[in-house]
């Protein structure tokens, strides 16, 4: 493997990683599919008992739809949900659910009904009962407010929903009316003056006509002196300003009655609609009456436009000059009104309710004041030029008064009618039912389709929940891509368990016993993935976790294979602790590397003095020796590199036995100077723990892990790690009898030099 290869398995990056986690959970999940099958079976009984035993919950439904009336500028827009910011929508469904309503409504419902879903021990938490049973929501972009209750019972359900309702309707009714009818009563009361002074008139003409003998007693007489016309104009003067006095003046009751009564004055301005009143309300907030002007004839326009817009689009489709011109006046039209709402709602939000009160009352008293003295000064002028005419004129002049008086009288009382008639007792905003609640039979809890969603949530969760709990307290390795994912090395080869044999020496070594088994295939398939490697592999070490792993096995059939391609390979016990090779091979007591590297003698001599030279063809071995007292510091002298640089000159391939890596140093040493480690593992004995303690062990000293080699597979295990059918390799065909084939010779290729190779 070359650096950056290397580098790849030890440093994966995170979608990688996160697809391998995926995929090795959903592996262990199809592994543990009995765990999952129970789970299911465990959550559906707990769901089907719930759906038996739950009590039946009804549901009983509403919509109202909430409109504004009217073209008061003071007014908020009633938006869509959603459309924009500060829409009061959500306020409208708030007030649904709040104390004032639900009191209203339990207020309307009998003890029997209130008895289904509440204490009735318990009165002060009724209100609270009914919200946590009650929800409103308002139906997106629209004007609709949805009313839901949930009860035991259907029929309570529907009525208690009309009795929210009802109560909600209630509640909107007074609140938008109060400030009207208080307009209203009072325009009432001068209305009904003005009537009993017109009528006083209306005798005093009639007996002044009978006295002077008058024949024309119309109040529409041309015939009048220039002192009775100066007394007329005054009295018409007079006229206008008692008119502007007295509705500005039932505007300053009714705007006094509402803060003296504790009420929102956002409210009384919402409903303040007589044009005067509007006036000096949007002039407190810095309103002229041109950009009043302005917004109503910009509103008529857009009205104008749309018409026009509908026909236009008819007669000539979206894609005309004059409809895309239209359009967009439309457009600029209709944000010329939403900036001047914004800017009367920012103006109304900057004011706090004390200041705008003083503001507005200090501002009508102050106007109610002017009218008052400017009505007393007309008064007293009219007064005086009526005097006059009477005096010059006598009775005649005196019957023309009476006409003014009359006229005045006759216009002011119409005004007022005409205003008192036009004032909608409902206000601005009008609420009204448009489904009404209805019994409903069929429970909404427990939920059938929702109790199977909820089985199969829960089944798949609580099942890999046990699967994960599992496969984390379960420490072994259970495939393949498991063991390369946590390991971050290839697996190199996997050798099934092979049969016992008896005896020492290379006849009992796989590769000579049955060379035609799987197991013999594998370390064939191992010597191959190693001259494939990107990096050099000409001296290896093989190492294990354990004792008994099988690495002197491995480390022994491996080395028969490069020898039996032609390649001249040295086979050294490197385990000074355990020589597991050399008792393997029948080399026991034999010298060996423990005496070479405690010799004096040239690394070349004392090497040949104790080499067991071609125990096969092109196969030496070097055994363990005796077993020194120091192995570690054996090992870790000048003479250890001596000799595995002389073996790599004299040798095509050099295979080292270590030690386990993690139980001695003696691998660190070995693997340092040698290309990199075989890693053998045992999946049905090794932790998962322990083997990836050894990898980090080798990586934290810079040791290059070349792969794994998976030892001893069961027959049972074979399918999760090798994929082999079993009789692949293990059956001969009996219709080919096996044929000598002549030596021939070839030659395989490695990174640093060719070599000769004998294929039988």
């Amino acid at each position: 493997m070359n650096e950056s290869s290397w580098i790849q398995w030890a440093v994966p990056d995170s979608a990688s990683h996160i697809l391998h986690a995926i995929a090795q959970f959903l592996v262990a999940v199809r592994r543990r599919w009995q765990i999952m099958l129970g789970a299911f079976l465990a959550v559906a009984l707990l769901g089907a008992l719930y759906y038996a035993t739950a009590p039946r919950i009804y549901s009983a439904k509403a919509e109202l739809l909430i409109l504004q009336t009217g073209d008061n500028a003071l007014s908020p827009t009633i938006e869509a949900q959603g459309s924009r910011e500060n829409s009061l929508i959500p306020t409208f469904v708030n007030l649904i659910t709040s104390a004032k309503v639900l009191e209203g409504a339990i207020q309307k419902l009998s003890r029997e009904d209130l008895a289904v879903d509440l204490n009735m021990d318990k009165p002060e938490t009724w209100v609270e009962g009914l919200r946590r049973n009650l929800a409103a929501s308002a139906v997106y972009r629209t004007n609709i407010i949805t009313v839901e209750y949930r009860s035991k019972d259907p029929g309570v359900a529907a009525r208690i929903v009309g009795a929210v309702v009802q109560s909600y309707l209630d509640f909107m009714r007074s609140t938008t009316q109060g400030t009207t009818a208080e307009i209203i009563r009072i325009l009432t009361t001068e209305k009904d003056d003005i009537a009993a002074r017109l009528s006083e008139k209306e005798q005093a003409l009639q007996q002044l006509s009978q006295q002077i003998g008058a024949l024309d007693v119309g109040v529409n007489s041309q015939t009048v002196h220039p002192l009775v016309e100066r007394a007329k104009a005054f009295n018409q003067a007079l006229v206008e300003v008692q008119k502007e006095r007295v509705q500005l003046a039932a505007s300053l009751q009714a705007l006094e009655n509402a803060v003296q009564q504790g009420a929102d004055i956002r409210q009384y301005l919402f409903a303040a609609d007589d044009t005067l009143g509007q006036q000096i309300l949007l002039g407190v907030l810095g309103f002229s009456r041109e950009e009043t002007a302005a917004r109503l004839e910009v509103e008529r326009k857009v009205v104008e436009d749309r018409v026009e817009l509908a026909r236009l689009l008819q007669e000539f489709g979206n894609n005309h000059p004059r409809v895309q011109a239209l359009q967009q006046r439309i457009a600029a039209n209709e944000a010329f009104l939403l900036a001047y709402q914004d800017r009367l709602r920012a103006r109304l939000d900057n004011l706090n309710i004390p200041e705008l009160s003083q503001m507005l009352l200090g501002t009508l008293r102050q106007r109610v004041n002017e009218l008052w003295q400017k009505e007393m000064s007309l008064q007293a002028q009219y007064e005086l030029a009526r005097q006059e005419a009477a005096n010059l004129a006598g009775g005649l002049a005196q019957l023309e008064m009476l006409k003014n008086d009359i006229t005045g009288l006759r216009e002011l009382y119409g005004g007022l009618v005409r205003r008192i008639t036009s004032l909608d007792l409902a206000g601005d905003l009008r609420a009204s039912v448009i489904t009404e609640p209805r019994e409903n039979r069929s429970p909404v809890s427990p939920s059938l389709p929702r109790v199977l969603i909820m089985v199969i949530l829960g089944g798949l969760t609580l099942g890999m929940f046990v699967v994960y709990v599992m496969d984390v307290l379960d420490d072994r390795f259970r495939s393949v891509e498991e063991i390369q994912w946590q390991l971050r090395a290839p697996v190199l080869s996997i050798i099934r368990e092979m049969p016992p044999r008896e005896g020492e020496g290379v006849e009992v070594l796989e590769v000579v016993a049955d060379p035609n088994s799987p197991a013999s295939e594998s370390f064939r398939t191992l010597r191959t993935a190693l001259a494939l490697s990107d990096r050099p592999t000409g001296a290896v070490v093989v190492t294990s976790t354990q004792p008994g792993d099988g690495k002197s096995t491995v480390s022994a059939n491996l080395a028969l294979t490069y020898a039996h391609v032609g390649k001249r390979t040295l086979l050294v016990d490197g385990d000074l602790r355990r020589p597991g090779l050399t008792q393997l091979l029948g080399l026991r007591g034999e010298p060996g590397i423990s005496e070479v590297l405690r010799d004096t003698a040239p690394i070349a001599e004392a090497i040949q003095a104790r080499l067991k030279k071609n125990i096969v063809p092109d196969l030496d071995v070097l055994p363990c020796g005796r077993r020194p007292a120091n192995p570690a510091e054996l090992l870790a002298g000048p003479r250890t590199a001596e000799l595995l640089n002389w073996a790599v000159e004299h040798y095509d391939q050099v295979i080292i036995d270590s030690p386990p890596a993690p139980l001695a140093s003696d691998t660190a040493i070995w693997g340092r100077l040698a290309d990199g480690v075989i890693l053998v593992l045992q999946p049905e004995k090794n932790k998962r723990r322990a083997v990836i303690r050894a990898a980090e062990y080798l990586a934290l000293l810079k040791i290059p892990l070349l792969g794994i080699v998976i030892n001893r597979l069961s027959n049972e295990k074979e399918k999760d790690y090798s994929g082999y059918s079993g009789d692949y390799y293990g059956q001969p065909d009996e219709s080919h009898e096996e044929k000598e084939v002549p030596e021939i010779t070839e030659s395989i290729s490695t990174p640093e030099r060719t070599v000769p190779r004998r294929v039988a």
